[in-house]
């Protein structure tokens, strides 16, 4: 019974680790990454406690943004590929129990 507890253990902590910290669902149903978000001024949520106007107009959480290789700006210093073929802020993507995808 030892081994199987201890089995139980190792596989939680593999199957969660380099997971987010934690997102976030905004009002409007969409997922951000982390614990608070900001509305933006066209009614979108971002991830943060600010937002930017990249320059195609789009909005973006935090104080910084990068221009993914599609064009889009994604929040951050870097640019991620999700499986999805979408562009996300950070190192690292997750993916949200809507199919969606974040990054961190």
């Amino acid at each position: 019974m030892k081994k199987t507890m201890i089995a139980t253990v190792v596989v939680t902590l593999i199957s969660t680790a380099g997971f987010a910290d934690g997102y976030s669902m905004a009002p409007d149903g969409s997922y951000v990454a982390g614990d608070n978000y900001s509305m933006a001024p066209d009614g979108s949520y971002v991830s943060g406690d600010s937002v930017s106007l990249a320059p195609d107009g789009s909005y973006v959480g935090g104080d910084t943004f990068t221009m993914a290789p599609d064009g889009s700006y994604v929040s951050g210093d870097s640019v991620t590929l999700a499986p999805d073929g979408s562009y996300v802020g950070g190192d690292n993507v997750e993916l949200m129990p809507d199919g969606s995808y974040i990054g961190y």
